[in-house]
């Protein structure tokens, strides 16, 4: 039997008796003289033959509406609307702007059927047919169902096709679906968690519910097709990642879904990693700075306190939260009733900001995690380039980076090529003199705290960096002792960068730059501290740190007192050496700024406002206690640094030998309690 579907509407004429038989004439009854002329005239037309076998159905709902009538519809309006008659193809973009779950809205099937019709005719959707085309693309596609959104996806790669001018729009609306909102497609409902009521749902009640890993991965299906289909494509996505990025006000939920999405990304666009890499890096940069300036302008008193509220651990701990649902909502936010006090607001907003960097970092680690421990080795090698390429252009020249650099700390030491290519770097930015004197002093405060809180950075590595490091701190002095009249670091400040970090280095290290350590493999430091026999140490250290300490370039008056208090002790302790009668001495030493000395001491660049700037008196000319590898407190992202770092280890018999001065014991405690031991809220953070 065959079918022929009419609309209801097709059968409101006026009623008629048709004789079903075949080849019988039609009987009108009741005809008027006026009928008998209409009869008459249209004689031919109305000689139709029907078969009793073809079934009439007359179509109630709308949405059954057949393809091909559905594709005359769009012909049709597109070219009205190119003519002037913008009637049927305003129609046209109702159906698409229509919410899902309004009563009137069309069903995800016939809207399909529209879909194919206007993939059909993608060679018409040029810029007049605009509107159009932002209707498609507002028609909340990622919650229909799976054949629905294949449909779509060729719609969009047929647009592109005959269009490229829509490349920016389209990659925007589908980039701008990396930050996900909880349980996509499900109807409203009470989170149970946090008895949150999450808004009304926006998809059709005939389509099930979409779950947000679903809808990414449809996100990126799109995507993928997209980027093979149109190449050029890829040129356009950076850009549109960087203004896509949330803002730094945005959840965490919201950053963390993001930066999730945009490294998945780099699988199937692997020529888009490192500027991938690179934008999720200075994003997490810009937070981490942020912070540590709001904790800044706290005043004293609320900051102590401010730090222990900020990394206390919380309520769910790291291996809580792998688990919770992936569809969960932003359980990272923070109530305002976490905080209290006269600094209420400030504090409830950096408690949050730190939880947001917190969580990037940790996708971070998770993210380069398996690249470093099983991927191949140029994958391995590949990757730690990116990683120093970030550390070059945006962590190095950011004086307050706190945390970001820990991913070069962690992964840095997983093998010893990698500790040797960090190590390497840091030292050619040292000494660079193309590069801003302020980076080059900042690299060498990298190297000195690589080298001296890395738990796996081995022997023969410190001491070959030591080594290297004296042998240029030998050749400055013979090149600026010469015309010297005194300590100044605007003058000599790649000077003194290279004595501090040999000090910061002495201070850590000094176990493993004795010669004949081997003496004292099987014995404590109490014992290998006895006195009983005589410490080996390198050729010529001896005698290259005392020329310099005693040099006209006075190292010491410059140098962070808190770390030069620290040498002093224990080198000391150790019969390296002895300088307490300098540091004597140097209190009545007045440090000077060099007259003209200003921007031409900084390689010819504009002086920066940094720790150095922001002191007054003779703080201001002295180096800053900044090591960029003091202790990571972050709750979460702090798992991946376990078993990295070297604490603190006072010398055993120190404390009851004494000190030389009350005020060498307070810069003891300084150092132990933040300078070198590190704290987010001291100085040496940043």
């Amino acid at each position: 039997m065959v079918s022929i579907t009419v609309p209801s509407a097709a059968l409101t004429a006026a009623s008629m008796t048709v004789e079903p038989s075949l080849g019988s004439k039609r009987k009108y009854t009741d005809a008027t003289p006026e009928d008998e002329a209409l009869s008459s005239s249209q004689g031919k037309r109305q000689k139709v033959a029907f078969d009793p076998d073809v079934e009439i159905r007359v179509l109630e709902d709308w949405n059954e509406k057949g393809i091909e009538l559905v594709r005359e519809e769009v012909r049709r309006g597109i070219e009205k609307h190119l003519a002037g008659d913008n009637a049927a193809y305003d129609q046209l973009k109702q159906l698409f702007t229509a919410k899902p779950f309004e009563e009137d809205a069309p069903s995800t099937r016939l809207l399909q059927k529209y879909l194919h019709a206007l993939t059909g005719h993608a060679s018409w959707l040029n810029k007049n047919c605009s509107g159009l085309v932002h209707a498609v693309l507002d028609c909340q596609w990622l919650l229909r169902d799976e054949s629905f959104v294949q449909s779509y996806i060729r719609f969009l790669g047929g647009l592109l096709s005959a269009h490229g001018g829509y490349t920016g729009l389209v990659l925007r609306m589908v980039v701008q679906s990396f930050v996900s909102r909880r349980c996509l497609g499900d109807p409203p409902m009470i989170h149970a968690k946090n008895n949150v009521v999450p808004p009304q749902s926006l998809r059709a009640p005939s389509d099930a519910p979409v779950r947000r890993t679903q809808a990414e991965a449809r996100v990126h299906s799109c995507l993928k097709y997209l980027l093979q289909l149109i190449p050029s494509a890829s040129g356009a996505l950076p850009s549109i990642l960087s203004s896509s990025f949330p803002f730094a006000t945005d959840s965490t939920k919201a950053h963390v879904d993001y930066v999730r999405n945009l490294l998945k990304l780099t699988e199937y666009a692997p020529a888009l990693k490192g500027a991938i890499l690179a934008l999720v890096t200075d994003r997490l940069v810009k937070i981490d700075v942020q912070i540590q300036v709001d904790m800044e302008d706290l005043e004293e008193d609320t900051e102590e306190e401010l730090v222990r509220k900020v990394l206390e651990r919380r309520d769910q701990g790291p291996d809580d939260a792998e688990e919770e649902d992936p569809d969960a909502s932003d359980n990272e936010s923070v109530s305002s009733a976490d905080s209290d006090g006269p600094d209420d607001e400030r504090i409830k907003d950096l408690k949050q900001a730190v939880v947001t960097m917190d969580s990037m970092l940790d996708v971070l680690f998770g993210y380069y995690h398996p690249i470093f421990t099983s991927g191949m080795i140029l994958d391995v090698r590949d990757t730690f380039e990116h990683l120093l390429a970030q550390f070059s252009n945006t962590i190095l020249p950011t004086y307050r980076s706190r945390h970001t650099q820990f991913l070069l700390f962690h992964f840095g030491q997983a093998s010893s090529f990698l500790m040797e290519r960090f190590t390497s770097v840091c030292l050619d930015l040292s000494f660079d003199k193309t590069r801003p004197h302020i980076l080059r002093l900042a690299a060498a405060s990298y190297l000195a705290s690589f080298i001296a809180r890395g738990a796996h950075v081995p022997p023969p590595l410190v001491r070959q960096i030591f080594d290297l490091l004296l042998e240029y701190l030998e050749d400055m002095r013979l090149t600026y002792e010469r015309t010297c009249t005194g300590p100044d670091l605007r003058r000599y400040g790649g000077y003194y960068a290279i004595a501090q970090a040999l000090l910061y280095i002495f201070c850590f290290r000094w176990r493993d730059l004795i010669r004949n350590a081997d003496e004292y493999a099987d014995e404590d430091d109490e014992s290998l501290l006895d006195g009983s026999r005589e410490l080996v140490w390198g050729h010529r250290t001896k005698e290259i740190l005392t020329r310099n300490v005693y040099s006209k370039l006075n190292p010491l008056k410059v140098c962070s007192p808190a770390i030069v208090a620290q040498f002093a002790k224990i080198a000391h302790h150790l019969h390296f050496m002895y300088i307490f009668s300098l540091l004597e001495t140097n209190k009545r030493v007045r440090l000077s700024r060099a007259v003209g000395s200003g921007g031409a001491a900084y390689g010819g660049m504009p002086e920066r406002e940094t720790a150095l700037s922001g002191r007054s008196g003779e703080a201001s000319l002295q180096l800053d206690a900044y090591f960029p590898f003091d202790p990571y407190h972050l709750p979460r992202s702090k798992r991946w640094l376990e078993g990295d770092y070297n604490e603190w280890k006072a010398l055993p018999g120190l404390e009851e030998k004494g000190v030389e001065s009350s005020e060498e014991e307070s810069s003891e405690d300084e150092i132990e309690d933040g300078e070198v031991d590190g704290d987010v809220a001291t100085e040496s953070s940043g």
